[in-house]
């Protein structure tokens, strides 16, 4: 007898978890290794090479929190970048703590530093609109340069009264195009 479509669906969500993990472990082991040789060795070189090679999904930024968090590399969500390492006079500079890496993997950050909700075109909106209300706020209480105070308040109006059209989605022909008022 066939399994049930759900059935199915347990046996794969029990796949994608233990593959997961297992990447997961293997993509930290990687990264100690690379955090070990660049300690002892002073390069760096092979870091943003395991950035890269991360899929997306599997939450490049925390790998590159990790390495800000316990070692002074510096990787970034870029295939242009190449890793560096800050020095010990920077303000930046990060000690070598690679107990600390070692007993913190990468996905234990992820699970601390939860990813955001993506932005919704009326959550940007109010984020300028809080913004115009913000430059007001700040001009009243004193917080804004004399002679930038009037331009300040200009923007703060402009911001305010933004008016965007909301484009007609590629794919609907049927719709009005909605106007989104401050």
């Amino acid at each position: 007898m066939a399994k049930s479509f759900n059935a199915q669906m347990q046996a794969r969500f029990k796949s994608i978890t233990t593959n997961a993990d297992k990447i997961n472990v293997y993509i930290h082991d990687t990264a100690m290794m690379i955090a070990a040789h660049a300690k002892e060795h002073g390069d760096c070189s092979t870091a943003q090479g395991l950035v890269m090679a991360m899929p997306a999904s599997f939450r490049r930024e925390m790998l590159i929190l990790w390495f800000k968090t316990f070692t002074p590399i510096v990787v970034k969500n870029d295939p242009a970048f190449a890793a560096a390492m800050h020095k010990p006079a920077s303000k930046l500079f990060v000690e070598w703590n690679l107990v600390g890496a070692a007993e913190t993997p990468f996905y234990k950050l992820a699970e601390e530093n939860k990813e955001r909700e993506p932005l919704d075109a009326e959550k940007v909106l109010g984020m300028i609109l809080g913004m115009a209300k913000r430059l007001e706020k700040s001009v009243e209480k004193g917080e804004v340069k004399e002679e930038d105070v009037d331009y300040v308040k200009a923007i703060a109006t402009a911001v305010a009264g933004l008016k965007v059209a909301r484009p007609k989605a590629a794919n609907d022909e049927k719709k009005p195009p909605v106007e989104v008022a401050a």
